[in-house]
């Protein structure tokens, strides 16, 4: 066969592939070529419509017959929409320039040379995208495209995730099938005060990834976030797509009640770009690899949160979730002097970082005082739990029966929608005598008491049956010790009933115990724990102080309460305040955390001392 017949057979089956190829494909194209036919330039989008936020890909392939190559150079791109006053807009459109391949072909001797360039479009409201036509010279020969319109609508929605995929809520993505993508979704939108609320994170990719992701989380205000984990891969079926997955999840618990608003999540990455040739028959035509960086962001998500409900039984401290308590006694028998360990240990799924320590008091104890506390957090699955333990130590100095009061626990059960308690029983432990104590006074283990001793030595000597007069003494002093102790013990126990020393000694507690902690863990920069501890001793505080249940109440309904019972405007209003400075505390720029901890832990400190000064009068 003749060259000339190969360059016919190999030109028939180039132009029936590319007929084939323009029918099959659902583009909008724009096509050009000189009047001397040595040079064309073809403008094609990959998709029609798009939805605001998405991107489009407009690929411009230049074909030279033995001339040089000219440049492309995009004309500016401008988007139509109706503004506010229902007056057409006219706005510049955002096009990055993703890469650039060249090649060249040789038929009989004839040389033909070719360039492929790349540009995403990247829309950032509902309108029409204008472009022009693009139009290329090369000596007397020129060429130009058609001009091309792109639709940027809210309609142009991805169909979503085909069934058993794992992917759930919106997502405003290209139709069709787009390369890259990312979605944010929680998997319930309707929830209680403090109650877990999962937020999933995903890319979805069907391009090769470089390098690593860049992601820059939600805004989150008015929730505590806890994450859980590593990112996760997996590989999912969207309609019929394969997409490789990376998830971040993370578990969020509202501090706050209303409609709250989780902030769009940014993503950037770099893909690997295939640019392939225009002339797929040229052997020296090779698909070149055009890395590509994207900017992603998926759309924000509304929740819904309610308050807890009226009724919490005492002792509610504000936990919610699903817990168990359980108790445990090192010993039922000790010496006098000695301690026994009380370990009380709440286990199960919720924010169990936030969870307040369960009371342990004892009867007949001399003194008490904390061993330590521990927080274990397991964040392996797709709900945060944990166990929170803490150690109490009560010592007796004297012989006989220490009894360990119930301890219990208040938590409220979202899923049940009711408040549930636990108590344990009351346990007894033995106090025996000290080592080395003498078991009581004189003969040892002779169990009576010694007689008076005779008036004169001698067997004649009598024995008088009165005691001496030092036992009689001895007698009426310990009578009166004991009736004095009677009385200041009955005084004690009229004082505890009086319902504002049970309220000074409850914000007693709260100054020794919670913020004292929360001021320690702000010494060691765990910033965001130490003002959840103190936002909630402020919380419990106020009730205390004006003899009001707080917990879970939502903000207008908290400041009504307070106000019903007699707080002052500005009272409340300086309260909500510092309420919002601890809230804010956790999204504060590093460099400024800890200062305005410690700060704002001083305030609640200050106010909490004034309170107690308060009850006292």
């Amino acid at each position: 066969m003749t060259g000339r017949r190969i360059a016919s057979a190999t030109f028939l089956v180039s132009a029936l592939l590319a007929l084939a190829t323009l029918l099959a494909l659902p583009r909008a194209g724009a096509c050009g070529t000189s009047p001397g036919g040595k040079l064309s330039i073809d403008a094609t989008l990959d998709v029609n419509t798009v939805a605001p936020g998405a991107t489009a890909t407009l690929t411009v392939q230049v074909r030279s017959a033995g001339l040089n190559l000219p440049d492309v150079t995009l004309p500016p791109l401008t988007v139509e929409r109706v503004g506010p006053s229902k007056s057409v807009e006219h706005t510049p459109a955002l096009v990055e320039r993703a890469g650039t391949s060249q090649s060249f072909s040789m038929v009989n001797n004839a040389v033909e040379r070719s360039s492929t360039t790349v540009y995403r479009i990247l829309p950032r409201g509902e309108g029409t995208i204008h472009i022009p036509p693009i139009r290329i010279t090369v000596g007397r020969e020129t060429a130009q495209t058609s001009p091309l319109t792109l639709t940027v609508s809210r309609t142009a929605v991805f169909p979503g995730p085909g069934p058993g995929s794992a992917v759930t809520g919106p997502a405003k993505t290209p139709t069709g099938r787009p390369e890259v993508f990312v979605q944010g979704a929680v998997d319930r939108a309707h929830v209680f005060w403090n109650q877990q609320i999962l937020l999933h994170l995903k890319l979805y990719s069907r391009v090769d990834i470089l390098g690593d992701v860049d992601w820059k989380p939600p805004a989150t205000a008015g929730f505590w976030t806890e994450g859980l984990g590593p990112p996760r891969r997996g590989r999912v079926q969207v309609r019929g797509a394969t997409y490789e997955v990376m998830e971040i999840p993370s578990a969020l618990f509202p501090t706050k009640t209303g409609k709250l608003t989780i902030g769009a999540a940014q993503v950037r990455v770099r893909v690997a770009r295939v640019v392939e040739p225009p002339d797929p028959w040229s052997m020296l035509a090779m698909p070149e690899i055009v890395p590509q960086d994207l900017a992603l962001t998926s759309d924000p998500v509304t929740v819904t949160v309610d308050p807890l409900p009226p009724g919490a039984p005492r002792g509610f401290q504000g936990a919610v979730g699903d817990f168990r308590l359980t108790v445990h006694v090192d010993s039922l028998t000790v010496r006098a002097g000695d301690p026994v360990t009380v370990r009380a240990t709440i286990q199960g799924t919720g924010n169990i970082a936030t969870v307040r320590d369960p009371e342990i008091r004892g009867r007949g104890v001399t003194r008490q005082y904390v061993v330590g506390s521990s927080t274990k957090v397991d964040r392996s699955g797709d709900q945060l739990k944990g166990e929170r333990e803490t150690d109490i130590a009560l010592i007796a100095d004297q012989p006989g029966t220490l009894t360990i009061l119930p301890v219990s626990f208040v938590w409220f059960d979202p899923e049940a929608g009711r408040y549930r308690l636990q108590r344990s029983d009351s346990v007894r432990v033995t106090v025996l005598p000290a080592a080395g104590a003498p078991a009581q006074a004189g003969r040892p283990g002779s169990g009576y008491a010694e007689a008076a001793p005779r008036a004169k030595p001698g067997p004649f000597g009598t024995l008088r049956p009165d005691p001496p007069p030092s036992a009689v003494a001895l007698l009426g002093l310990s009578a009166i010790a004991y009736a004095s102790a009677l009385a200041v013990g009955g005084a004690r126990r009229k004082k505890l009933r009086d319902p504002r020393v049970a309220r000074l000694e409850a914000l007693e507690g709260l100054l020794v115990r919670d913020l004292s902690r929360a001021e320690s863990l702000a010494m060691r920069n765990e910033a965001g724990r130490a003002a959840a501890i103190a936002e909630r001793a402020l919380l419990l505080g106020t009730g205390i102080r004006y003899d009001v249940e707080l917990s879970g109440a939502a903000k207008s309904e908290r400041a009504e309460l307070l106000r019903v019972r007699g707080a002052e405007g500005a009272e409340v209003s300086a309260l909500e305040s510092l309420h919002d400075s601890l809230g804010a505390i956790a999204y504060a720029p590093p460099e400024t955390r800890v200062s305005d901890a410690r700060h704002a832990i001083r305030a609640v400190r200050e106010r909490l001392e004034r309170y107690r000064r308060e009850l006292s009068l």
